[in-house]
């Protein structure tokens, strides 16, 4: 059960011409926009910190132990800075513009990354553990665009400079869909420049925009990667997408750092039948719905965090499944086919969290 980690203990020290670029690595940087790096990496777009001493600032801010108190979604962000650190793979590696937000429309993140052997790669990050970034996942169903989708546009607009020759875009999570918008709606002088676009078991995009010419024209460039028991990635599922075995179970393979590789390739499974018939089931449902309806079904979905008082994904941990149907009862003018739903949805989470 090889994953990251031990990619990076066998390869950490071979350069980019021993061992070209590839998909593992690319999920790497892509997780690097997860770590919290402000007051490390630089806020403009013309200044820089070398990977290394990005990772030798951070584990003197940080030990194990607080920072899993910061950050309980992403414990393993620390493994990986430790992991960076000794890796003359990524020496001397450049992070500029960093950019980090949350607010009460939603959650966004976004870091530039140059490689030693000339690539740059905009990383932007994906939903963090604050229920108002998974709230902005979900609106994604009825709402085009989202408000961190405009930002990631400009972000990619604002970030890339006429030297940069091999461009990639990724993200994990909603950060993958944002990839997908970035360079669909971006700048067609530097769209050009973009060798890759990929979107790590993140959200698609309504009908009417996945089958536009613009998603289509993207489609040779685009890698989509779900894990075997993907949830996330099945919400508004478009595309053809490569499947990767996970240690994990249910929504815990959501992380990528559960997903399994060989040498810079992820191992090939097929989606389980409980992803299959959410996909299908979440497709269908959302099909027999008008906007109006699915906004509410999202709505409703985060009254019942907001009355439970959860602000961050991790607190249900420690809430009963019991005490949430309890509330789901109170609901009044929710049709019981969407309290159904709304049910198997908290018990997909529940049980992925316990």
């Amino acid at each position: 059960m090889r994953n990251l980690f031990d990619y990076l203990n066998f390869y950490g020290n071979y350069s980019f011409d021993e061992c070209a670029y590839n998909e593992v690595d690319a999920l790497i940087l892509a997780l690097l926009s997860y770590v919290k790096l402000e007051g490390i990496v630089p806020s403009s777009k013309n200044d820089f910190v070398f990977l290394e001493e990005a990772c030798y600032m951070f584990l003197k801010k940080y030990n194990e132990k607080n920072f899993k108190k910061e950050d309980w979604l992403f414990p393993n962000s620390y493994h990986l800075m430790q992991a960076l650190q000794s890796s003359s793979r990524f020496y001397h590696t450049k992070l500029y513009y960093l950019f980090s937000s949350v607010d009460s429309n939603g959650q966004f993140g976004a870091l530039t990354i140059r490689l030693p052997n000339r690539i740059t790669y905009i990383s932007f990050e994906g939903t963090d553990s604050n229920v108002v970034g998974w709230k902005e996942d979900f609106q994604i169903i009825y709402q085009f665009p989202i408000s961190s989708q405009i930002l990631a546009k400009n972000y990619f607009d604002q970030t890339i400079n006429l030297f940069d020759r091999k461009i990639y875009v990724g993200g994990h999570s909603k950060g993958g869909n944002l990839a997908m918008y970035a360079y669909m709606y971006g700048k067609n002088s530097w769209k050009k420049k973009v060798k890759k676009v990929y979107n790590f078991d993140g959200p698609g995009f309504l009908s009417s925009v996945a089958y536009s010419n613009l998603f289509l024209e993207m489609c040779d460039k685009l890698m989509m990667v779900v894990p075997k028991e993907s949830v996330i990635g099945m919400i508004l599922s478009c595309g053809n997408y490569k499947v990767v075995n996970s240690h994990a179970k249910g929504i815990l393979q959501h992380d990528g750092y559960t997903w399994e590789c060989f040498g810079g390739k992820f191992i090939p499974t097929i989606l389980s039948r409980k992803s299959e018939k959410l996909k299908n089931n979440l497709q269908e449902y959302l099909d027999s719905m008008s906007e109006s309806e699915k906004k509410s079904f999202v709505e409703t979905f985060f009254a019942v965090f907001e009355k439970t008082k959860i602000t961050n994904i991790m607190q249900l941990k420690e809430v009963r499944i019991s005490t949430l149907l309890n509330i789901m009862k109170e609901l009044k003018n929710v049709p019981p086919s969407t309290k159904r739903n709304l049910v198997a949805l908290l018990r997909m989470l529940i049980t992925g969290m316990n």
